[in-house]
């Protein structure tokens, strides 16, 4: 049941979070249990524990995200309209890796087309005229037509540190979020200069 929690909790968490889409030969998460409390989990109480470690494994996993090497901003990508699961989590992670996507971000450009641009090449079921984009809450395109009227407050919001983009896929019913953050100079230079 710890090997399933585990599972479960980290594919919603530390699978969900990206910096620069680079994967390092450290990244891990281990859980253990030492049995010394004496409590047993069952099918009964396992709705309790998954609870429990998916918000300690959401707010280390944004840690990670927050943490990254010259991040400003943390930005929660939502995809909604995904015909499966899977392709609403690949083009969630298609458009949180996004170099265009994350320097777009960090300039605070509402950059609709961008997201769109990423949403349709991600290799996912994707229907142009009833996909839609927004920034915290204003939408900048939907069913085929920008809203460039509402870029000022789309812009705005992305003066903020804490930031949502949503981007639905048009295609069906599923979603998925992932998170991650800005891609700044600062990016460049730590990695520029670091030396192994």
């Amino acid at each position: 049941m710890l090997r399933r929690a585990l599972a479960e909790s980290a594919r919603q968490t530390f699978n969900a979070i990206t910096v620069d889409g680079e994967t390092s030969t450290n990244d891990c998460v281990i859980l253990m249990a030492s049995g010394a409390s004496g409590v047993t989990v069952d099918e009964e109480s396992y709705p309790a524990l998954l609870d429990g470690l998916l918000a300690v494994s959401r707010e280390l996993a944004v840690g990670i995200v927050r943490g990254g090497e010259g991040a400003t901003k943390l930005v929660t990508v939502q995809v909604t309209g995904g015909a499966t699961s899977s392709d609403a989590r690949r083009a969630a992670k298609a458009i949180a890796n996004s170099l265009l996507v994350k320097t777009a971000i960090h300039g605070g450009d509402p950059n609709w087309g961008r997201l769109i641009a990423v949403a349709g090449r991600a290799g996912v079921s994707f229907d142009l005229s009833r996909a839609a984009v927004r920034i915290g809450s204003t939408v900048l395109f939907k069913d085929g037509r920008p809203y460039d009227e509402a870029a000022p407050e789309a812009a705005a919001y992305l003066t903020g540190k804490d930031l949502t983009v949503t981007v639905d896929l048009g295609s069906g019913s599923e979603s998925s979020t992932v998170w991650t953050c800005d891609l700044s100079a600062d990016y460049v230079r730590i990695n520029a200069e670091y030396r192994t």
